[in-house]
């Protein structure tokens, strides 16, 4: 079957029916093309929902992906009470909220959906659907993964020394940054927002394979990764896990995180990530977001994409967020090169 809607193709990857050609996507594809396109201001774009829906779109359009994305990881944050830098191409915390040890209380959950940037969320959520229409997916991303939002809340240096030196301590901030996360998506799907999701990832940094080893992830990550999707697959929203650098080693405790679906980077081979993997969930990935998206060449683009659909990725997709640099030349390779290929 061909004629697919973008919405179907992306949803029928996800959950790994027999395809002639995979989806292809993008998260987090805030370049300076699809900024200057959608005539947004990048001073202010973070706290503009519309802004973020418009851009969204705007990359949908410009580069040919298959789902509208919105990159809001820090709602969850925010609506805790960080204080987030927009002014850099990169935002960051400008102090952690907490000291690792300290009694962490839950926000009133009833009041979490009326937090501005909650607020700001759902609202570009809406306007995202209401741009794509029913036949394109709509993707979203509201928050980090517990290892990393604990860095984000107590300093990411303090948690990894934390882990050496009190990992009762670490584990009682983990629990309590899966429960809030849980709670907040819970309250997202009561405000009519990941309910119309088609998939909702949370970004887990901080569970490297460059940061941490596979023993350790099992310990730190995996069974707050698991309350986190337990929550989103309570609501009824697909749910994807994204975690940066060489995830090879951790890959058969990413499968079993109650993800439908694994994001992984270009430092993983793709064809031993399916094996790995071995059918328990999609793969999407892993095109290399630096090598070749930003600095290689259209053909070094098609060469690595048509390597990503023979290893059999179900939606092939940048390894990680974009920089914002990337040309569009090189973006429009990747997609093209996956609506041309038939099996």
């Amino acid at each position: 079957m061909t004629n697919f809607t973008e919405r179907e193709r992306y949803v029928a990857s996800l959950e790994m029916e027999p395809m002639d050609r995979p989806s292809v996507a993008c998260t987090g594809a805030i370049t300076l093309d699809a900024i200057k396109q959608a005539g947004v201001d990048p001073a202010t774009m973070w706290h503009d929902g519309n802004a973020m829906a418009y851009l969204a779109k705007t990359a949908h359009d410009m580069y040919g992906f298959e789902d509208v994305n919105l990159f809001m990881v820090w709602t969850h944050l925010e609506a805790m009470g960080a204080v987030v830098n927009f002014t850099k191409p990169i935002p960051f915390l400008e102090r952690p909220l907490f000291n690792l040890g300290d009694d962490y209380q839950m926000p009133d959950m009833d009041k979490y959906i009326k937090h501005p940037s909650v607020a700001r969320t759902v609202a570009a959520f809406r306007k995202a659907r209401q741009l794509a229409g029913k036949d394109t997916a709509v993707t979203v991303v509201t928050s980090w993964g517990p290892l990393t939002t604990a860095g984000h809340l107590v300093g990411t240096e303090a948690l990894m020394l934390g882990i050496a030196t009190d990992p009762d301590e670490v584990k009682k901030l983990l629990r309590f940054t899966s429960e809030y996360s849980a709670e907040a998506y819970k309250a997202e799907l009561a405000a009519g927002f990941i309910d119309d999701a088609d998939a909702v990832t949370p970004g887990e940094p901080s569970a490297s394979g460059d940061l941490i080893s596979a023993e350790m992830f099992e310990e730190y990550s995996l069974p707050y990764l698991k309350a986190e999707f337990k929550a989103m697959k309570s609501t009824g929203a697909p749910a994807v896990l994204h975690i940066c650098g060489d995830t090879t080693d951790h890959l058969p405790l990413m499968a079993q995180s109650g993800a439908m679906a694994l994001s992984i980077e270009q430092k993983v081979d793709p064809y031993i990530a399916v094996k790995k993997v071995n059918g328990k969930v999609a793969l999407i990935g892993n095109v290399g977001p630096i090598e070749p998206l930003m600095l290689g060449t259209p053909e070094q683009v098609r060469k690595d994409t048509l390597r990503c659909i023979d290893a059999g990725f179900n939606v092939i997709h940048p390894g990680c967020a974009l920089p914002p640099e990337t040309p569009t030349a090189n973006l429009r390779a990747m997609t093209e090169a996956v609506k041309a290929f038939r099996r």
